[in-house]
């Protein structure tokens, strides 16, 4: 028999007990556990009857008896170890909001390679330009449940990659790139002067002159910028992350820059280092008026008006309340940041310089903006190369 109860006695009480031989682990390990405490009988036989079908469901999973939702979960609490929060919320949108409506009851061992293709096409079809991204984190999910044994081979590998849509770097004369030009830039900056709000009106200068992720500036601290050397340090950005992991609620934190291409330090012209340092003064006496204490080590340079993270997309408000107000053309705030590249390649910067300005190690975007405002520098080059010969040439 595998289980055995017996009464016994233990401080003049009447207790119950049992021993039971619940099977062998996937090592060949034989399992056997002896309980004991319990008032009645059956309160014995009731915790014996779960511990045998918690071995047995955990043994069923070796065989690919789990479901895609019990993996993904055991799969998430591993992952927020190994990756920053806010790729866990990333990773959580894509399979809560996307991937568990198709995969999430289904079985590991009836999850096939032509199932995986019918989803990936169902996403494409229903237009989902994050599709790709879909595909990859399933796959991920899937090929934990290989690590662990539980599937043979992950059936979503196999399946056709989806493809993210490529930047095209030789961008033909009749293609238009949407970006402010110098005239435009002006009018835009000066509408958010005419608006009154100087918090509003330093972002969006210091927006415009660095080429800045929006998220990198409401990061930014007093400490990053050295109003000696005029350099400014970016090395943080703003990011959604978990509030509780039970529930999809989250809230806003700082967190270290992606990459070390990310991690930068530049330079910032005179004038708007001198907004910089009229609005410290400023929201010093704003904060004081309301009783908020804003000189500390990490006191934030665009913070709401609680002195908390303004969320990641108050920018966007902020810009569309603008726009509207003085009917300017509408760009994206990312689109700020080809705005800053298309301007440093009219003024003649090198390539080099402006992807490091911008954060980016290798970066499709920054090539494709260059080559598109700055697309005479092979002829210019060749021009200049020639004068120096022709200058030089008695030289030595």
């Amino acid at each position: 028999m595998s289980v055995s109860f017996k009464q016994y006695t233990k401080y003049n009480q009447k207790l119950w007990k049992f021993q039971c031989y619940l099977g062998k682990t996937e090592f060949g390990e034989e399992v056997r556990t002896t309980r004991s405490g319990f008032q009645t009988k059956k309160e014995a036989q009731q915790t014996y009857r779960q511990l045998q079908l918690d071995f047995d469901k955990n043994k069923l999973k070796m065989n690919g008896n789990i479901t895609f939702k019990e993996l993904y979960e055991e799969f998430i609490e591993q992952y927020r170890l190994k990756v920053k929060p806010s790729t866990i919320m990333i990773t959580r949108r894509a399979i809560e909001d996307h991937a568990l409506e198709y995969f999430g009851n289904k079985m590991l061992k009836d999850i096939s390679v032509r199932f995986c293709t019918q989803v990936n096409r169902r996403w494409i079809r229903d237009g989902y330009k994050q599709a790709y991204y879909f595909r990859r984190a399933v796959a991920q999910i899937l090929q934990y449940g290989v690590q662990q044994e539980l599937i043979l081979e992950n059936p979503m590998r196999k399946t056709e990659p989806i493809k993210r849509q490529e930047i095209d770097e030789h961008l033909v004369a009749t293609e238009t790139m949407t970006v402010y030009t110098p005239k435009e830039l002006a009018i835009f900056l000066e509408s958010c002067k005419k608006h009154d709000n100087m918090k509003i009106e330093t972002y969006f200068r210091v927006l415009a002159y660095t080429g800045a992720r929006k998220s990198e500036i409401l990061a930014l601290e007093w400490n990053d910028i050295n109003f000696d050397s005029n350099k400014l340090t970016i090395s943080k950005t703003l990011a959604e992350v978990e509030y509780d992991p039970k529930s999809k609620k989250t809230k806003v934190a700082s967190q270290s820059a992606k990459t070390n291409a990310g991690k930068r330090t530049i330079s910032i012209d005179l004038e708007t280092m001198a907004m910089l340092q009229e609005w410290r003064t400023r929201q010093q006496f704003e904060f004081k008026v309301l009783g908020i204490r804003a000189t500390n080590k990490h006191q934030l340079v665009f913070p709401n008006k609680d002195n908390h993270f303004c969320r990641p997309g108050q920018p966007n408000d902020w810009y569309d309340v603008i726009a509207t107000k003085y009917n300017l053309k509408r760009i994206t705030l990312h689109e700020f940041r080809k705005t800053h590249v298309s301007l440093c390649a009219m003024a003649d910067m090198n390539l080099e310089d402006i992807m490091y300005r911008v954060g980016h190690k290798d970066s499709k975007m920054t090539r494709q903006v260059y080559n598109y405002f700055y697309p005479e520098r092979e002829e210019r080059s060749a021009d200049q190369f020639a004068q120096f010969i022709e200058k030089e040439k008695y030289l030595f």
